[in-house]
């Protein structure tokens, strides 16, 4: 009986040819997976993005100082005045130069936590890097009154411009940041409309 030759053994030309080329088919058929970890952002998007985000964290640890400030004198105020009003007194001595009433006492203690409110929410915006124009418009708007109603209080009670500043920085600052994140964020769409080459 004759021995099979080793041509015999060898698949056919064409059966070698397609076996040599199904990895080759299958690996080019497979879908190119990014390597973990990967974001396929280009390095320079990347270091840029980095970097406005330290901005922005530290454009809103500037409004820390006043953001803890409101807060702790809001909520002493507001409690003063109610325990006042609680007791059953008209006027009452709040450690200012004048009597004041309860109510007004408990007014302002109500505007500086919502100074309060307005620094912790653009604070949060910057830091979540938030392009949502609805809510820098609402923080914006709320900003600005407070600001103009500080000045209209510190005018009328004759507060030193000095102590003025150093008391309302915060919300002034605030309130340009919102302005300006705003306008940022509206006029971003525009920019996106211009034709390509």
């Amino acid at each position: 009986m004759d021995e099979p030759t080793d041509d015999s053994r060898r698949p056919s030309g064409a059966a070698a040819d397609s076996a040599g080329l199904a990895p080759d088919a299958a690996g080019s058929a497979a879908p190119a997976e990014a390597a973990p970890g990967v974001s396929g952002m280009p390095p320079e998007a990347a270091d840029d993005e980095g970097a406005g985000g330290g901005l922005r964290v530290l454009a809103a640890l500037v409004m820390l100082p006043w953001l803890l400030g409101y807060g702790v004198i809001g909520t002493w105020t507001v409690v003063r005045g109610a325990s006042a009003a609680a007791s059953g007194l008209k006027m009452f001595d709040a450690g200012y130069t004048r009597l004041v009433s309860p109510a007004g006492v408990i007014l302002v203690g109500g505007l500086l936590l919502a100074a309060f409110a307005v620094l912790l929410a653009a604070s949060l915006l910057l830091m979540l890097g938030s392009r949502r124009g609805g809510s820098w418009a609402a923080v914006a708007a709320v900003a600005v009154l407070l600001v103009a109603g500080s000045v209209w209080a510190a005018t009328r009670g004759g507060l030193s411009p000095v102590l003025w500043v150093l008391f309302f920085f915060g919300l002034v600052y605030a309130a340009v940041v919102a302005v300006v994140s705003l306008v940022g964020v509206t006029r971003a769409p525009g920019r996106g409309r211009i034709a390509q080459p």
